[in-house]
């Protein structure tokens, strides 16, 4: 209890009841009397007044509680003023408890895409946003069909245990994109005293693609030009960038033209800088060849580390030609001498040709006596079996016999036909008989 130590006459002062409580106490009454020589004023808080007496009552004080009781008075005569105040209070028993709730979130990210083949990592974030100790916290994330996990499992557990009041624990999980398509991984985390919470990330992916196909003309003589199309096409579900598409021709043959690309010898190259998905860019390209066969003019497509090839074959064909020649020795001749006819066929083109067939006629002044290679004589006709075949540029050759037998101008007449010359080829040989 503090009073000021001096005061004026006639002035207020005021002086305080400080209460402390060392224990539990209910029913506190503090009563104070008003010395004698001062009048009351007021007080805080405010009391029961009763004459010269003051009271005030508090239900209860905790243990170490605190409480201030101010009261303001006039001096109304000189001389010392003395209060004196009484506490009462019953003894209170107490006990106390903090009441908390425990709670669970969960939250899972990963990335939105992803290519075929790689890894995909996703984070788990398991928290206690509550105010007491979630216990027994235990996360489960379940592997869906499109992700695998490194052991083959299709369900991870993590213990995490308990999670205090704004804990939080990060789980990691590493899995590998599987199969085409979108994917959600979903994760759920149990609590003995919190109960279950759930998330899912999902994740579409996506699987690059990348396509190279090649048409052209099947067949093609040789000196002509045989034209191409290459088609390179973005299968898959990606944007693919500078796209190199390489055409080589076989050495037999030489590139004419490739619209819109570049040529170095015999291969021509194109850089496609952007192929959308599911779009697809037709090349143009033109060969000649100087060789006859069945040749075949590959093309490779590559890409963000795809790649793909293909090939056109074209046949080309030569162009057959016939040469016949007939020489006879010696020229003139006398009635009763023979001379000797040398047959040469000759295919000047650029393929081979097939069962040559060689028919020599005499006229009424020289009898065939003989001829060479099977050839059979047949009163004025002589005729040799099918020649097989002749390769371009060769030649095979006949001789046939004849005796004078008239004087004149005799003509030997030759006729060739052949597989891809149909029509008679004639020929002539002069010979004079005298």
């Amino acid at each position: 209890m503090n009073m000021p130590p001096q005061v004026a006459y006639g002035e207020e002062f005021m002086y305080e009841i400080a209460l402390n409580a060392t224990e539990c106490v209910g029913n506190v009454v503090v009563k104070d009397q008003i010395p004698a020589g001062a009048t009351y004023v007021r007080s805080e808080p405010p009391a029961q007044v009763a004459g010269n007496q003051l009271t005030w009552t508090f239900p209860s004080m905790d243990a170490g509680q605190n409480q201030s009781i101010k009261v303001w008075a006039k001096a109304d005569k000189e001389g010392e003023l003395t209060t004196c105040a009484t506490v009462t209070a019953d003894p209170r028993l107490c006990a106390k408890t903090v009441v908390g709730k425990p709670a669970l979130a969960i939250t899972k990210t990963g990335p939105a895409t992803a290519q075929l083949g790689s890894e995909v990592r996703y984070d788990i974030v398991v928290s206690n946003p509550g105010s007491m100790t979630a216990k027994n916290v235990v996360v489960t994330d379940v592997i869906p069909d499109g992700l695998t996990q490194v052991e083959g499992k299709r369900q991870l557990d993590f213990q995490v245990g308990d999670l205090g009041p704004g804990q939080s624990r990060s789980i990691p999980v590493v899995l590998k994109a599987a199969k085409r398509g979108r994917v959600c991984n979903p994760a759920v985390a149990k609590s003995s005293n919190a109960g279950t919470v759930n998330a899912e990330a999902c994740t579409t992916i996506l699987q690059p693609g990348l396509k190279v196909a090649k048409t052209g003309d099947a067949e093609q003589f040789t000196g002509r030009i045989a034209n191409y199309t290459i088609t390179v096409s973005n299968t898959g579900d990606t944007e693919l960038s500078n796209v190199v598409v390489t055409d080589t021709a076989p050495p037999e043959t030489s590139i004419i033209a490739a619209e819109g690309g570049s040529v170095a010898g015999n291969t021509a190259s194109w850089t496609i800088p952007t192929l959308k998905q599911g779009e697809s860019k037709s090349l143009k390209l033109q060969l000649t060849s100087r060789a006859v066969g069945n040749l075949c003019n590959k093309v490779s497509a590559s890409a963000a580390g795809l790649s793909d090839a293909a090939q056109a074959c074209t046949l080309w064909k030569g162009q057959t030609a016939m040469l016949n020649e007939v020489v006879d020795d010696p020229d003139p001749i006398g009635v009763g001498v023979s001379t000797t006819y040398t047959i040469r066929i000759t295919n000047q083109g650029t393929a081979p040709d097939t069962n040559y067939r060689v028919v020599a006629v005499f006229e009424e002044e020289i009898d065939p006596v003989s001829a060479s290679n099977g050839g059979t004589v047949s009163g004025k006709t002589v005729t040799w079996p099918a020649y097989p075949r002749l390769e371009a540029k060769q030649s095979f050759q006949y001789t046939v016999v004849g005796k004078a037998v008239k004087l004149g101008d005799h003509r030997l007449k030759l006729t060739v036909v052949s597989d891809t010359i149909p029509r008679q080829v004639i020929e002539e040989e002069s010979t004079q008989v005298y």
